[in-house]
C-alpha cells in the first residue's frame, strides 16, 4: 500500500530522515575509504611478492567496504521513496531460487580457489574476493535459516535496521571496547608504578629494546613466561569471558532499543537481531581472517564462521527477548534470554581463548593440569557449542513460526 503524506507520523518521520542521513554519511565515508584502499592494496602488486602478499589483507577491507557502499546506497534510497510517499523498491520474489544457487556455486569455487592460494603464493594476491565471500555466504546463510517465514517488518525498519549497525553499533562496540582497555591499561600502569623493583626492570628492558640489545628470542621468551603467571592468565580470561560477552550482548541488538514503542512482534526482534549479530560477524570476521597461506587457514575460517554463528544466533536471542519485553512485558524472557546468551558466548570465549594460548607456550603444561585440560578439549566444546546455537536458532524459528501461525 502507498503511504499518504497523513501516513507519516512525526515518529516515523523522524526515523525516515535518521535513516537517511546515517545512510548518506556512510555513503560519503565509505566511498573516499573504498579508493584508498584499492590504492593500498595495488600497490603492493608493483612492489614485489612480499609487499602484494602484505597488502592482500587490505583488499579483504576493500571488498567490505564496496558492500557497505551498496547498503547505505539502498537505504538511501529506500529513505527518499519514502520521503516522496512512493512505494518502497523491492526485489521480485522470484529471485531466491537463483541467488542460492549462484550464491552455492561460488561458495564452493572460491574453497576451490582458496585452496589454490594457500599452495600458490603469487596467487594469493588475487584472493580477497573469494575469501570475502567464504565470510559473507555462510553469515547470509544462517540469517536464511533463523528467518524463514517469518516477519522481517517493513522493508523500511529492516534496512534501517542494518543500516544502524553499521554505521552506530558496530563503532559504539568498537569505542567501548577500547575505553575497556585503556581503563586497564591505566590501571596496570598503576600498580606498576606502585612497584618500583618491576617498575626498574620495565626501564631497563625499554633502554635494551630502543639500543637493540636484546635478542628476540629472549622477548619471546619474557612473552610467555608472563602468560604463563597465573594472575594475567585469569585476568584475561575474566575479560575475555564475562565482561566481554556482557558488553556485546547488551549493546549488538541496540538498533532494536529505538522500537520499542513500535509494537514490536516477538517474530520481528528475533528476526531485527540476527540482522544486527550478522553485521556484526560480517565486519568482525572479514576484518580478522587474513589471506591463506597453508590449509591450516582453513581451521581458522571454520572457527571464525563458528564464532559468526554465535554472534547472529545470541543477537536473535537477546532480539527476541527485549521485543517481547516491548510486546507484552515479558521481562523473564528478556532477562532469561541475556543471561544464556552472556553465558554461552563467555563460554565460547573461554574455551577458545584456552585452546589458541596454552598449546604455543613453550612449556603448556606449567599453567596446570585444570587449564591445560581445557585447553585440549576445547576444539571439541567449540564444536558442541557450535550445534547447540544452530539448534537454538532452528528452535526459536519453529516456536515463533506456530505462534505466529497460531496468532493468525
Amino acid at each position: 500500500m502507498i503511504e499518504t503524506k497523513s501516513d507519516l507520523s512525526t515518529r516515523t518521520k523522524v526515523y525516515t530522515i535518521t535513516q537517511a542521513v546515517l545512510s548518506g554519511l556512510g555513503l560519503l565515508s565509505a566511498l573516499p575509504t573504498a579508493l584508498f584502499l584499492l590504492i593500498s592494496g595495488l600497490m603492493g602488486f608493483f612492489g614485489g611478492l612480499d609487499l602484494a602478499a602484505q597488502n592482500a589483507p587490505i583488499l579483504i577491507y576493500f571488498w567490505i567496504t564496496i558492500l557497505l557502499i551498496l547498503v547505505f546506497a539502498y537505504s538511501l534510497l529506500i529513505a527518499v521513496f519514502r520521503f516522496m510517499h512512493k512505494p518502497v523498491p523491492k526485489f521480485p520474489k522470484t529471485w531466491k531460487t537463483p541467488f542460492f544457487i549462484i550464491a552455492a556455486i561460488l561458495f564452493f569455487l572460491s574453497i576451490i580457489l582458496a585452496i589454490i592460494s594457500s599452495q600458490v603464493s603469487w596467487f594469493g594476491l588475487v584472493s580477497s574476493p573469494f575469501i570475502f565471500l567464504l565470510v559473507l555466504i555462510p553469515i547470509l546463510l544462517f540469517v536464511w535459516i533463523g528467518s524463514q517465514k517469518l516477519s522481517t517488518g517493513s522493508p523500511f525498519r529492516t534496512w534501517g535496521n542494518i543500516t544502524f549497525n553499521f554505521s552506530i553499533t558496530m563503532p559504539f562496540i568498537i569505542f567501548l571496547e577500547l575505553v575497556f582497555v585503556v581503563a586497564i591499561l591505566v590501571f596496570v600502569g598503576l600498580w606498576v608504578s606502585s612497584n618500583p623493583e618491576l617498575l626498574n626492570q620495565l626501564m631497563i628492558l625499554q633502554e635494551q629494546l630502543t639500543e637493540g640489545l636484546i635478542d628476540p628470542v629472549e622477548i619471546e621468551t619474557m612473552v610467555f613466561d608472563f602468560l604463563q603467571n597465573p594472575w594475567v592468565l585469569n585476568s584475561a580470561l575474566l575479560v575475555i569471558s564475562l565482561f566481554i560477552p556482557l558488553m556485546e550482548e547488551l549493546f549488538k541488538p541496540m538498533a532494536l532499543w529505538f522500537l520499542a514503542g513500535k509494537k514490536l512482534t516477538p517474530s520481528q526482534g528475533f528476526v531485527g537481531g540476527l540482522i544486527a549479530g550478522a553485521c556484526f560477524a560480517l565486519l568482525e570476521t572479514a576484518g580478522s581472517i587474513g589471506v591463506p597461506t597453508d590449509l591450516e587457514w582453513f581451521t581458522l575460517l571454520l572457527g571464525r564462521t563458528g564464532t559468526g554463528l554465535l554472534h547472529i544466533t545470541l543477537s536473535g536471542l537477546v532480539g527476541w527477548g527485549l521485543a517481547s519485553l516491548f510486546y507484552d512485558k515479558n521481562w523473564g524472557r528478556a532477562l532469561g534470554n541475556y543471561v544464556l546468551a552472556v553465558l554461552i558466548h563467555g563460554t565460547w570465549n573461554l574455551f577458545a581463548l584456552l585452546s589458541g594460548i596454552i598449546p604455543v607456550l613453550p612449556d603448556p603444561e606449567s599453567v596446570g593440569n585444570f587449564p591445560f585440560f581445557l585447553s585440549q578439549v576445547g576444539p571439541f566444546v567449540l564444536f558442541a557449542l557450535s550445534v547447540i546455537n544452530l539448534i537454538i536458532l532452528i528452535r526459536i524459528n519453529q516456536k515463533l513460526r506456530r505462534q505466529t501461525q497460531t496468532a493468525l
